[in-house]
């Protein structure tokens, strides 16, 4: 018999040991350690011990949920303020064998009842900013957007617990030791804006700081020589802790965006191109990036510069209204 109880402070070893036994390495951070996940994960100011839920069984952990909200939206308007009509199945891991797939499916029915107590109204599998609470840094590659493809085993439990698929991202990688990628058109940017890069800034907003503050950030800017506006930016992290599994160096690019002024004249183009040439001079290996797969302008010009994607994930959500299964009733026993 299952039993299912809040988190304590002494889970901390069981848990990584079912992070590395259930989550695939590709996409996550593989050894994960234990003061990593202590630190990322649960040691955020609105972690809430009830929203990591355990499976034991005769004593022995066996697997666990987390569950968790978003912040106000724009993020930064109200620090540590959170959303609870919204609320997401961040992570679900269950010990491996024959039992592995009931466990996960009953460990995301008790984070739906967790996150119903407190006021959710549409559920979510799988975070995506910003309702990413948790994992941004572990898990999911360098935006934590969904659930990786390889991750089957939480898939197939959202997938089975009725979580219809409504949005897709792809990962892209590049390898920094290819031969770089020439544009004509270079040279004249170059001589129509300067490309700035701000090492460790100060992060965009909190949800930012909490998340990826630890990984060596950086702002790059894209700036007229003539008028001093922006013309477009982008950041990058240290993502090197998910390159454990084959001793590549990782630089993960996240916020890619431009001007609306300046779109369609080269420039998104021109500053990945001085952001992958920036990586080599600090000796990564490769760089990632994600982008939603319908988002066909983003993907030409990433595999344009030579990026070639190599994993989906996907966000979930349940159909309204909540299923019988997820009101608040006693503790559940999975038998």
């Amino acid at each position: 018999m299952i039993h299912f109880r809040p988190f304590r402070n002494s889970d901390p070893p069981a848990l990584v040991k079912l992070w590395n036994q259930a989550v695939p390495e590709h996409s996550c951070v593989r050894p994960l350690l234990v003061h990593e996940l202590d630190d990322h994960a649960f040691g955020s100011v609105f972690f809430d011990r009830d929203g990591l839920i355990v499976a034991e069984r005769d004593g022995r952990p066996v697997g666990f949920v987390h569950a968790g909200f978003g912040p106000d939206q724009p993020v930064g308007e109200h620090p540590f303020a959170l959303t609870p009509e919204m609320g997401v199945v961040a992570m679900v891991a269950a010990e491996p064998g024959p039992d592995a797939q009931a466990t996960a499916e009953s460990l995301i029915v008790e984070a739906e009842r967790y996150l119903r107590s407190r006021g959710a109204q549409v559920l979510y599998g799988g975070g995506q900013f910003p309702l990413n609470p948790f994992y941004w840094g572990l898990y999911g590659g360098s935006e934590a957007s969904g659930v990786p493809s390889s991750h089957t085993q939480f898939s197939s439990a959202l997938s089975a617990l009725g979580y219809e698929p409504i949005s897709t991202t792809v990962h892209l990688h590049y390898d920094l030791d290819q031969e770089e990628s020439r544009d004509p058109r270079a040279p004249l940017l170059r001589r129509q804006a300067a490309v700035e890069f701000v090492e460790d800034p100060v992060p965009s907003n909190w949800w930012e700081n909490i998340a990826l503050s630890d990984f060596h950030l950086t702002h790059v800017r894209l700036e007229s020589r003539t008028e001093g506006v922006e013309i477009a930016r982008a950041h990058t992290w240290d993502m090197t802790w998910f390159g454990r599994g084959d001793g590549h160096t990782r630089i993960g690019v996240y916020g890619v965006e431009v001007a609306p002024a300046h779109r369609g004249k080269g420039y998104g183009r021109f500053l990945v191109a001085e952001i992958l040439r920036h990586a080599r001079e600090d000796s990564f290996e490769r760089a990632e990036v994600q982008t939603l797969a319908d988002n066909q302008p983003a993907l030409t010009l990433y595999q344009s510069l030579g990026f070639e994607p190599v994993e989906q994930s996907t966000v979930f959500r349940l159909p309204a209204p909540f299923p019988d299964r997820s009101r608040p009733h006693e503790p559940h026993r999975l038998d």
